[in-house]
């Protein structure tokens, strides 16, 4: 019932119904690790062209989800769970913050550092590599 709710409060351009079996089992994972109400915000599942394809892929980022009996299951003081999938594969960060940005025609996500710059992740050969 729980899981249900959650794709239901989780209306956003990225419908639930639209989410690949990847995505779906992400959110149902936050969602089963709650003992209590489970709630996202609508911009935990997002689309973003990561890998500069030109195809949207998803980005699930658990500092919009909730949980009625704990405030820090999803977020700590190093961030957040932010997921990605890219055709199919998923990757996992823990990060305060993410953006993309594309330069001379390559797409990077992008993340704050703890020295107050900017980290870039280059997709490449089916995983994120550090630039």
């Amino acid at each position: 019932m729980r899981t249900a709710l959650a794709l239901i409060l989780l209306a956003t351009p990225a419908l639930a119904e639209d989410w690949p079996p990847e995505v779906a089992a992400i959110v149902e994972e936050a969602s089963a690790s709650c003992d209590g109400d489970f709630t996202a915000a609508p911009e935990a599942v997002t689309q973003a062209d990561l890998n500069g394809d030109g195809t949207p892929d998803w980005v699930v980022d658990s500092g919009a989800f909730q949980c009625s009996t704990s405030a820090t299951l999803y977020c700590g003081t190093q961030g957040c769970g932010v997921d990605t999938v890219i055709d199919g594969t998923r990757a996992s960060f823990t990060l305060h913050d993410w953006a993309t940005e594309t330069e001379n025609g390559t797409t990077y996500l992008t993340a704050p550092n703890d020295q107050g710059g900017t980290t870039r992740f280059l997709w490449s050969n089916g995983e994120w590599q550090i630039q």
